[in-house]
């Protein structure tokens, strides 16, 4: 798989890389005190970018090729916590640029929407962006790049605020995991974190057209899947397990006592008959018919009367 960002093995002019090479500490001193955008040693003058040129087809031009891995290499050998506070401080500046949001500090700054639309206020600035990231591969660097760089990472990272915009992210560092690409049987990670330099607002090719989007070169991916959301999870499915078993065998116990309570009071009423049971009553009925029998000599006297012995 192609990417549009890759940059054909192609000499770059001598002169330009001289330049950049044999002089960077010339070309960003003199606009150190002028710009209020540098604020720590290691971000670059935002000025040095005024040459890229946005929304050109073809990717990186090849007048742009030693800026571009210049860049990269500046950003591998600088720290990343110093590029994240500079990345912080560029947004507190921006911030203090838009008057919503001065009168309303409370409120976000939907970055990717204002970096979209204002990415000159952007270029060749350091800003952080997170996200989820749906496309990775990993592809060599230029022969020639003169740094060393042998793997170029590209990821397309979609913001909560992008409206299924990406970002394309040039880096030179990914975690091990994610060295191959995207984690076998994933088409998309989350809780990816990115500061890099606006280099460009390039144009590629969709299903229906040609698109913009951002272009940012960047150390490193961090990726920082949620394992704390993830363990209280867990921890809410064994409470919440551990919650019904509790009440099933509540449940069961509720049972058993309503069901002893039935048998005991069975147990007692039948008790209670039986007490109450008069057992002399039995005998009545034959008291009674006794008297009643007769004998058969009794009988064949009433019945065969005797004759009369005087006559």
């Amino acid at each position: 798989m192609l990417s549009y960002i890759r940059i054909p093995d192609i000499q770059i002019p001598g002169i330009i890389l001289c330049l950049v090479i044999a002089f960077p500490s010339t070309v960003f001193a003199n606009q150190t005190e002028a710009d209020p955008f540098r604020p720590f040693p290691d971000q670059l003058a935002p000025s040095l970018f005024n040459e890229v040129q946005d929304k050109a087809f073809g990717g990186i031009l090849d007048e742009e090729k030693a800026l571009y891995y210049y860049v990269l290499k500046h950003l591998r050998d600088t720290s990343l916590k110093d590029q994240k506070q500079a990345a912080e401080f560029n947004l507190q500046q921006r911030r203090s640029e838009i008057k919503s949001l001065r009168d309303h500090p409370e409120r976000e700054l939907p970055i990717f929407p204002d970096l979209f639309k204002n990415s000159d206020r952007y270029k060749g600035r350091l800003v952080t962006l997170t996200g989820r990231v749906r496309k990775l591969i990993h592809y060599p660097a230029a022969d020639d790049n003169q740094y060393g760089m042998k793997t170029l990472y590209e990821a397309w990272l979609f913001t909560d605020d992008s409206q299924q915009n990406p970002t394309v992210i040039i880096c030179t560092e990914v975690p091990p995991a994610l060295k191959e690409g995207l984690p076998e049987g994933s088409d998309v990670i989350d809780h990816v974190t990115v500061t890099g330099y606006l280099f460009k607002m390039y144009v590629y090719n969709a299903q229906d057209t040609s698109r913009v989007a951002p272009l940012i070169l960047a150390k490193q991916l961090e990726w920082n899947p949620k394992t704390a959301d993830e363990r209280g999870s867990r921890l809410f499915s064994q409470i919440l397990a551990g919650t019904l078993i509790v009440l099933m065998a509540g449940i069961a116990i509720a049972i058993w006592k309503a069901t002893q309570r039935d048998k005991k009071f069975r147990e007692r009423r039948l008790q209670k008959k039986q007490d109450q049971a008069d057992f002399s009553q039995l005998e009545t009925p034959q008291e009674k018919t006794q008297p009643e029998k007769t004998t058969p000599e009794t009988k064949n006297s009433e019945s065969n009367p005797q004759p009369d012995s005087g006559t």
